[in-house]
C-alpha cells in the first residue's frame, strides 16, 4: 500500500505556548499565578496594584459565572488579564461608555482616580513578559525546535508554521535566514509570504500575537529591534487576549487572513503542538476549516499528563467536529518535534491510499 503523498501547503503547524514550556517559557496560565505571587508579596513595586488585580480577577469569574462557567473552568490567563486592564485603559474612549452610568465605585477606588493604576499595572506586566518570562534564558534547551527544520527537509516544501507565541525559539534555534518572518530591510511585508516570491525560505512563519521584538516605529509600520527591552510598552506591537485579532493595522489582519486561508484552503493536517484550545478567535478558525472539510483531520500535540479518548472527547466538543477528524497524542512538544514530527507518522491520520499503478505479479509465478 502506497504511503499519503502531502502536496505543497497541505501541512499546517500551529504552535501554542505549551510548545516552548520546555525551553524554560512559561505558559501563560503559570505567568498569571506569578502575577498574583508578585501583587499578593511584600515588593512594594508590585502590592500596589494587589487590590486592582483581585477586582479583575473576581469581575472575570463572576461573568463567566453567569454564562454557567465556574472554577477551573473560567479562562483566566495572562493574556485575559492584560487584554481587561487595556479595556479600562481606554475609560471614556471605550464603545460602550455612553451607556454605562457610571464606573463601579470599586473600581474607581482600585483604579485611580484617572485609572492610572491601571496604565501602571499593564506596564509592569508587559516588561517581566519581555524581559523575562519570554526571553529565552538558554538556548540549548529550546534546540529541539530544530525538528522544524528537520520536518521540512523531509516534506520538501516550504512548511507553513503559525505561532501564538511572543518568544524567538523558531528564529533562535532554526536560524533567521532560514525562518521568513515577513519583514524586508527591518520594515514588514506581506508579500514575502507570497507563494511567488523567489524565495520563500525553509520555514514561514507567522506570530498570530506579535513578537517580543517587533514594534511600531514613527510611521506605525512594524520593525523590530535587536533589543527588545529598549522597547516602550507604547510601541511594543503584542496582542493579548482575543478581541483584537482582527485589527485593521498590518501584520495582524493579515496574519489571521492567512490562518483562515491556509487552514480552509490546501491543508489536510493540521498540527497543533502545545495549544490549550482556550482561544475562541483562533477555535472558530479551525473549525472552520474542518467543517468545511470533514476528511480534513487535526493532530493535537496535547502533552504527557493528558489521555487520549479524554482529550479527543474534549478537543472535537470546543469545535464541533466529526468523529475520526481529532486525533490526540500524548508527548511533549520536545519529544514530538525531535522525533514524532515525520510524514510516516502524519501518514497513518489517513486510511491507506491505492496505487496509481498496480503491482506487476513475480514473472516467476506466471
Amino acid at each position: 500500500m502506497a504511503t499519503t503523498v502531502f502536496k505543497r501547503n497541505e501541512i499546517i503547524l500551529l504552535l501554542g505556548a505549551g510548545a516552548s514550556v520546555e525551553a524554560g517559557i512559561p505558559d501563560s496560565d503559570k505567568m498569571v499565578r506569578e502575577i498574583e505571587n508578585l501583587v499578593s508579596g511584600n515588593d512594594g513595586k508590585w502590592s500596589v496594584f494587589r487590590d486592582l488585580y483581585r477586582y479583575i480577577r473576581s469581575s472575570i469569574f463572576y461573568a463567566d459565572g453567569l454564562d454557567g462557567i465556574f472554577g477551573d473552568n473560567v479562562p483566566f490567563n495572562i493574556e485575559r488579564l492584560v487584554n481587561v486592564l487595556g479595556e479600562l485603559r481606554k475609560k471614556e474612549r471605550h464603545t460602550l461608555y455612553p451607556f454605562v452610568g457610571s464606573w463601579n465605585p470599586k473600581l474607581q477606588d482600585v483604579a485611580g482616580a484617572e485609572f492610572e493604576n491601571v496604565h501602571k499595572f499593564q506596564s509592569e506586566i508587559i516588561h517581566i513578559l519581555r524581559d523575562q518570562w519570554v526571553a529565552l534564558p538558554e538556548r540549548e534547551k529550546a534546540s529541539y525546535y530544530e525538528g522544524l527544520l528537520r520536518f521540512q527537509r523531509e516534506y520538501e516544501y516550504p512548511l507553513r508554521v503559525f505561532s501564538l507565541n511572543y518568544d524567538l525559539c523558531v528564529e533562535e534555534t532554526c536560524g533567521r535566514e532560514k525562518v521568513q518572518r515577513g519583514f524586508s530591510e527591518r520594515v514588514w511585508d506581506w508579500r514575502l509570504f507570497d507563494e511567488t516570491s523567489d524565495d520563500p525560505g525553509p520555514l514561514l512563519l507567522y506570530k498570530l500575537h506579535g513578537s517580543m521584538d517587533w514594534y511600531f516605529n514613527e510611521e506605525d509600520r512594524v520593525t523590530y529591534s535587536d533589543s527588545p527591552s529598549t522597547i516602550s510598552d507604547e510601541k511594543i506591537a503584542l496582542i493579548f487576549g482575543t478581541s483584537y485579532k482582527l485589527q485593521y493595522v498590518d501584520p495582524f489582519l493579515f496574519l489571521a487572513y492567512e490562518l483562515r486561508r491556509w487552514t480552509l484552503d490546501a491543508a489536510r493536517v493540521i498540527v497543533c503542538v502545545g495549544y490549550g484550545f482556550n482561544d475562541d478567535h483562533i477555535n472558530r478558525i479551525l473549525q472552520q476549516a474542518l467543517r468545511q472539510d470533514c476528511t480534513r483531520k487535526l493532530l493535537a500535540v496535547v502533552g504527557p499528563n493528558n489521555d487520549v479518548a479524554v482529550a479527543e472527547k474534549r478537543i472535537s466538543a470546543q469545535l464541533g467536529t466529526q468523529e475520526g477528524q481529532i486525533v490526540a497524542k500524548v508527548c511533549g512538544a520536545k519529544e514530538f518535534l525531535h522525533n514524532a514530527l515525520t510524514i510516516a507518522s502524519l501518514s497513518e491520520l489517513f486510511p491507506d491510499e491505492e496505487d496509481l499503478i498496480p503491482e506487476l505479479p513475480d514473472s516467476s509465478e506466471i
